[in-house]
């Protein structure tokens, strides 16, 4: 009877799982697989969209500098504001669910995070390239975006709506399991911003969270900063409450039954 028991106690510890492993530092030569690998499991036409979207609004503003008289100028600085700030965020909101390799995912080496991250740089690069040289050619021509436009100034008036409606985009993504409703729950925020920035200014307290605040006249006002600071902390909530999603594998594998 012993010995039966210490054979079964064998074959038991035969057939546990014991992980391989990962390695800490990925090689240099598998990086470049690596990029090319989640560029193409991305939707590049969206990032065509993207670029020719730059373009289109680049065309826009050098017809109103060159053809809209006195007023050009002006004209050109609002679309400008408009293209720099709403930004292309929503894109992230289909970088993960919609994937149909999921459960591979989870299975591999890097994880689920580690894919997810990947992804998100990926595209986070593509709009920051894009966003700079659309910046550095309208800044050339003569647009101003404020009174007083610090890099610093310049750099959030980009990167926190992008932040804010990327993370919620992410959310609301992976809350409802559909990619498509995802990125427009994430629009929601700020079409609301847009068309109801008239009749909430009066409303001190909303001032924080106008996501269109510079585009809509705020640039100069001196709760400009406290308006990015406030967004700043909602995308880090959106965040964490990603990565508390992120952590329960068998709702974000029930999105692709």
């Amino acid at each position: 009877m012993e010995t039966s028991e210490k054979s079964a106690t064998r074959c038991t510890s035969l057939l546990q799982y014991e992980p391989i492993p990962a390695q800490q530092h990925m090689p240099l030569r598998e990086i470049p697989l690596w990029i090319f690998y989640h560029l193409r499991l991305l939707n590049w036409w969206l990032f065509l969209l993207m670029l020719l979207g730059f373009l289109g609004a680049g065309g826009l503003i050098w017809l109103q500098l060159h053809t809209g008289g006195s007023q050009g100028l002006s004209r050109a600085a609002e679309l400008s504001r408009f293209v720099m700030e709403p930004g292309a965020g929503l894109l992230a909101g289909s970088l993960l669910v919609s994937d149909p390799l999921l459960e591979v995912m989870m299975a591999t080496r890097a994880g689920i995070y580690g894919v997810l991250t990947w992804r998100y740089l990926l595209t986070f690069f593509m709009l920051l390239l894009c966003s700079a040289a659309y910046l550095a050619w309208s800044r050339g021509l003569g647009i101003s975006y404020a009174r007083q436009q610090s890099p610093l100034f310049l750099l959030l008036v980009w990167l926190v709506p992008v932040l804010v409606m990327s993370m919620l985009g992410l959310f609301s993504s992976l809350a409802t399991r559909n990619a498509a409703l995802g990125t427009v729950i994430a629009a929601v925020p700020l079409a609301g911003s847009l068309f109801f920035y008239e009749k909430l200014l009066s409303i001190q307290a909303t001032h924080p969270f106008f996501l269109s605040y510079t585009y809509s006249g705020g640039q100069d006002a001196p709760d400009w900063w406290t308006n990015r600071l406030a967004l700043l902390g909602v995308a880090l909530v959106f965040t964490i409450w990603n990565w508390w999603l992120l952590r329960r594998e068998e709702r974000l594998l029930g999105s692709l039954q």
